[in-house]
């Protein structure tokens, strides 16, 4: 898949793949190691998101980049244990390959790996030292929080997903953003020139880039700058996957809850939810939270809440989220506006949809969030299946990230429906 890498925040560089079968661990990269650690293996805010320096950083970030702390429940939510050893499990890949899923898994520069079956973890995996009290960066998968905190204030009344931008946020009202509805917002089919090109020094994510560095104007600034409408398609036409679209939405909860985003997160989900540990936002170096990539969990929690979508928004004896909410998302839909834009082959044979800041996999019953590097919260209604990948891949995107993963997920999920069915 071309396009995901769109969601890659500070992506500036090309990434390189590795051909290792057992990719080397931080620790065995000597990153970080030392009283200082030599200067080649020192992670900073320069390299962090570079191979093989992302190794270390992902579990890292809070040593790298301001953060904002979302406190964890007062209550934590059990999570049931029935482990199956799925280790030996044979996956298909492309060109007729096979190979055992913990091999795999190594392979992909796993770092966690969860899969819960009917409420139950029955595997669940850690490498490169990650650790179940781990907070990982989750790049992208942040923006399926955030889509999900819209439709939860939309129920509540605090937000009209028909309206304007522009009601919300006056201060976008001449940008192009300011005449598109929230729900255009939600399903990125807003029209923006935009141009994402990570290896362009003028491109328009550079400045977005640029903006979250030390000394850069911040992410409302860098918003208020973009003012261009795309040429092809009016909004609401056609799926343009825009990295500052949940930037945006993340400064409507901000303005309509009166509060930051983390408070906004563990009010609405994390406590009720039952979240063991604290998870964290990358910030700006304004204070601003980044809505659309800069949210670090842990896998039980990520998995938590994969599970309290499942459940039609029920988790931990109570309703977390709106039952309605929970089952919008799930249920596919903009398939007609999908491919429109880009016309790639993965937008149809591995995924389906976008909609609520949600992806859709091609021909199942299944709603993912994804992250570049390999991060995934992946739900399968009809197998009751919840698989979460966290991953430290030197490439934003590539076939073992973007198209291997989801058919690793698929057979996992497969497996598990049938080898449990009546």
């Amino acid at each position: 898949m071309k396009k995901l890498a769109m969601a890659a925040l500070l992506s500036f560089v090309v990434s390189i793949s590795y051909a290792d079968d057992v990719p080397k661990t931080a620790r065995e990269l000597g990153l970080m190691m030392g009283s200082p650690p030599p200067l080649e293996k020192q992670v900073t805010i320069e390299n962090f998101i570079m191979p093989p320096y992302n190794r270390w950083s992902l579990q890292h970030m809070r040593e790298l980049v301001p953060t904002r702390n979302v406190a964890a429940g007062d209550a934590v939510a059990k999570l049931p244990v029935q482990l199956t050893d799925l280790s030996a499990l044979q996956v298909s890949l492309p060109e007729g390959r096979s190979v055992a899923l913990e091999k795999w898994l190594r392979s992909a520069y796993t770092d966690g790996f969860m899969v819960v079956h009917k409420g139950e973890i029955v595997y669940e995996k850690y490498f490169n030292d990650q650790t179940p009290a781990t907070q990982h960066l989750m790049f992208s998968v942040t923006k399926s929080f955030t889509g999900t905190m819209v439709l939860i204030l939309q129920e509540q009344g605090l937000i009209d997903t028909e309206s304007l931008v522009a009601k919300y946020l006056p201060e976008l009202k001449d940008t192009a953003f300011g005449d598109a509805t929230v729900q255009q917002m939600l399903d990125m089919t807003n029209s923006i020139h935009y141009n994402e090109d990570y290896t362009d020094p003028d491109a328009h994510i550079a400045g977005f880039l640029q903006s979250m560095m030390p000394g850069g104007e911040g992410l409302y600034s860098n918003l208020q700058t973009l003012m261009e409408h795309h040429e092809t398609f009016a909004h609401g036409e056609a799926f343009h996957y825009v990295t500052p679209d949940p930037e945006v939405l993340g400064w409507i909860i901000r303005r309509v809850t009166g509060g930051n985003l983390a408070e906004a997160l563990h009010k609405m989900i994390w406590a009720p939810l039952g979240a063991e540990n604290e998870g964290y936002y990358w910030l700006d170096f304004h204070g601003v939270e980044m809505a659309g990539g800069g949210l670090s969990i842990t896998l039980r929690d990520a998995a938590r809440f994969g599970q309290m979508i499942l459940q039609d928004g029920a988790y931990n004896g109570r309703q977390v989220i709106p039952r309605r909410v929970a089952q919008r998302i799930k249920t596919k839909r903009n398939m007609d506006t999908f491919n429109r834009y880009y016309n790639d082959p993965w937008f149809e044979k591995v995924a389906d949809s976008y909609h609520d800041q949600w992806w859709g996999y091609a021909g199942l019953n299944a709603v993912a969030a994804l992250g570049v590097h390999g991060q995934f919260i992946y739900i399968n209604s009809d197998a009751d299946v919840v698989i979460v990948k966290q991953s430290s891949d030197p490439d934003a995107e590539s076939e073992r990230v973007d198209s291997e993963t989801a058919m690793v997920m698929h057979a996992v999920a497969k497996y598990l429906a049938e080898s449990t069915s009546d």
